[in-house]
């Protein structure tokens, strides 16, 4: 090969990889700024399935005299006041003793503290301390349902945020129940 041909060979390959080095300084310098503005995590974050949506269904297994808690997500472009499918339902298969039950549900994301407000079956009441109580005893190995829907609350929630709605199922012995919960 002549002398001519090979510097020109070598003009192309140096051609090719100064356009490589560039291209990949480039990206580097693109990843390293969105890297440290936070742009792939809130990506992340927003795509980021979870196990528990708000609008699927759940059972909450409890125990006596214990907390259980079922937390889910939500967009916060649903309407204030619109009303979701949401049936959660209270399993007492792992229940030792009868038990008195409440349950209480919060959102978590926003500034104030914000309750959370359902649809229940006719066996649950809403009392002036937020909680809804069940007016019988849980008898162990029996379900419940506690929702059928979910009522979205009248906050100024932001279109492009999620926010965690977290369920609390308390649970006490009947014979302790009126001593310890006061409505």
């Amino acid at each position: 090969m002549p002398l001519k041909q090979k510097l020109i060979y070598m003009k192309k390959a140096s051609l090719g990889w100064l356009f490589a080095v560039i291209t990949l300084s480039v990206l580097l310098a693109v990843s390293v700024i969105l890297g440290v503005t936070g742009y792939f995590s809130s990506v992340t974050y927003l795509s980021s399935p979870s196990d528990l949506v708000v609008g699927d269904s759940v059972s909450i297994s409890v125990k006596e005299n214990e907390t259980s808690v079922a937390s889910f997500t939500f967009d916060g472009s649903y309407l204030p006041n619109e009303t979701i499918p949401h049936v959660i339902q209270i399993n007492g298969g792992l229940l030792n003793k009868d038990v008195k039950v409440r349950v209480k549900a919060e959102i978590f994301g926003l500034n104030e503290k914000t309750p959370f407000d359902f649809v229940t079956t006719s066996h649950f009441e809403k009392a002036e301390d937020g909680y809804y109580y069940y007016d019988e005893t849980l008898s162990v190995g029996n379900k419940i349902t506690f929702s059928n829907y979910c009522i979205i609350p009248q906050n100024n929630l932001e279109s492009g945020e999620k926010y965690i709605l977290t369920v609390v199922v308390e649970t006490l012995e009947a014979t302790k129940s009126e001593e310890i919960w006061q409505k």
